[in-house]
C-alpha cells in the first residue's frame, strides 16, 4: 500500500523540538512511542489549539491521541470511514512485520484518485467558503478560531478581500518555536508574546490554487504534487472557496437526497442485513434533511465479543450538516438495532440544535 514514510518520535521529547521537526519535514502528524512502545499519533492541530507557555520544557505526551493501529491491508474504504468518523488526522497501521506506519488523508486520496466520480465533479461542486482571518490578526486569534470552530486552516485575506495566503496548523507551529528566539532577547530571558506574532509572518503565501471549473482529478493532482491538503479555488483573482481532503473523500460514498453517504463494516453480512441498514439510513437522511440540509454521513460497524455464533456490534455514525457536525455511537447483539440506536441519537441531537436556533 503506497504511502509516504512516517516520522516516529518519543513522548518525552519537548514540544519545541518536535514542532521544529514537523515543520522541517512538512509533517502534520507524527507517530509517538513511549520506551519504544507505540502509543498514538501527535497532530499539529493538537499542539496549536492550546497555549503552551514553555514549549522548550513541555513534553508532547499530553497532546498525543491514543489510537490503536489497524492492519495495513485493511480495505481502503474501511480506513477512510474510520478516519472520517473519528476525525483522525492520520491512521496508524501495522504490517505483517509488526512495523508501525501511518496513513494520512493525502495517502487515501492517492489510493482512490481513479474513482470515476472525480471525473464527473468540478471544484465548484464541493468547495466550501471557510472562515477567514486578516494578515494583521494574531496567533492567539487564529488559535481561538481553530479550537472553537474545529478548523484546520484559514485563508488570510487582505484589502478588498483578496487572498494573501493560507495559514494551517503546520504554519501555526512556527509560532511555538519562535516564542523564544535565538537572539539577544532569548539570552536575556525575554519571552516573545504570542499576541505579538501576526499571521502574515506565519502563512503560506503561495498556496496551491485551482479554477472553479477544474475537475476533481485535477484538484487531486495539485494536492499530491504540492503535498498540501489545502487547495484554494480562485476566480478573477478572488477566492471563491477552498477544498480539503475531507471534501474529496466524501465523494466516494453513495448519494442520498443530496448527501454523500458511506457505510462500512458489513461486507461479510448477508444481503438482507445490508438492505435493511441501507433503508434505515436512507429514511433517516430524508427525515433529517427536513430539519437541516445534510452534507455527508459516515456509518461504520465493528464486530466483537463473539459468543458461539453470536456477535456484538458496535456502530458509530458521523453526520455533517449545514449547522455543524454530529456524532453518535451505539452497540447491540443485533446490528440493525445498533444502527437504529445511532440514527435515533443523531435525530434527537439535530432536533435539539434546531430548537435552540
Amino acid at each position: 500500500m503506497g504511502r509516504e514514510k512516517s516520522t516516529m518520535v518519543d513522548c518525552e521529547e519537548t514540544v519545541s523540538k518536535i514542532a521544529s521537526k514537523m515543520i522541517r519535514e512538512r509533517s502534520r502528524t507524527v507517530l509517538v512511542t513511549d520506551k519504544d512502545e507505540f502509543i498514538g499519533i501527535l497532530s499539529a492541530k493538537n499542539l496549536v489549539k492550546k497555549k503552551i507557555d514553555n514549549p522548550n520544557k513541555t513534553r508532547i505526551k499530553p497532546f498525543v491521541d491514543k489510537i490503536k493501529p489497524v492492519p495495513d491491508d485493511k480495505p481502503v474504504q474501511e480506513m477512510l470511514n474510520s478516519m472520517m468518523i473519528n476525525d483522525y488526522k492520520a491512521l496508524p497501521v501495522i504490517g505483517p512485520d509488526e512495523r508501525i506506519g501511518m496513513i494520512t488523508k493525502l495517502d487515501l486520496i492517492r489510493m482512490v484518485k481513479d474513482n470515476p466520480v472525480f471525473k464527473e465533479t468540478k471544484a465548484r461542486d464541493i468547495m466550501n467558503f471557510p472562515y477567514s482571518i486578516s494578515g494583521d490578526d494574531s496567533l492567539t486569534t487564529a488559535r481561538s478560531l481553530i479550537r472553537n470552530l474545529n478548523l484546520s486552516r484559514l485563508p488570510v485575506l487582505g484589502k478588498e478581500n483578496r487572498v494573501e495566503g493560507v495559514v494551517d496548523t503546520l504554519n501555526l507551529l512556527k509560532g511555538i518555536i519562535t516564542k523564544r528566539r535565538a537572539s539577544r532577547g532569548e539570552l536575556s530571558g525575554e519571552e516573545i508574546k504570542t499576541d505579538d506574532i501576526n499571521i502574515k509572518s506565519l502563512m503560506d503565501k503561495n498556496p496551491p490554487k485551482v479554477d472553479p471549473n477544474h475537475d476533481i482529478r485535477r484538484v487531486i493532482g495539485v494536492m499530491l504534487r504540492n503535498k498540501n491538503p489545502t487547495v484554494v479555488v480562485m476566480e478573477r483573482d478572488r477566492i471563491t472557496g477552498i477544498i480539503t481532503p475531507r471534501d474529496i473523500l466524501k465523494l466516494t460514498g453513495n448519494k442520498i437526497e443530496g448527501a454523500h453517504v458511506t457505510i462500512s463494516g458489513l461486507q461479510e453480512d448477508d444481503n438482507f442485513i445490508k438492505t435493511v441498514v441501507d433503508e434505515e439510513v436512507t429514511n433517516e437522511i430524508r427525515k433529517i434533511n427536513k430539519f437541516m440540509p445534510v452534507d455527508s454521513f459516515v456509518l461504520h460497524v465493528d464486530k466483537h465479543h463473539e459468543r458461539g455464533k453470536r456477535v456484538k456490534y458496535s456502530v458509530k455514525g458521523r453526520l455533517m450538516t449545514s449547522r455543524g457536525m454530529f456524532f453518535a455511537g451505539d452497540f447491540a447483539w443485533d446490528v440493525t438495532k445498533a444502527v437504529r440506536g445511532v440514527l435515533q441519537k443523531l435525530e434527537r441531537e439535530i432536533i435539539k440544535k434546531k430548537e435552540r436556533c
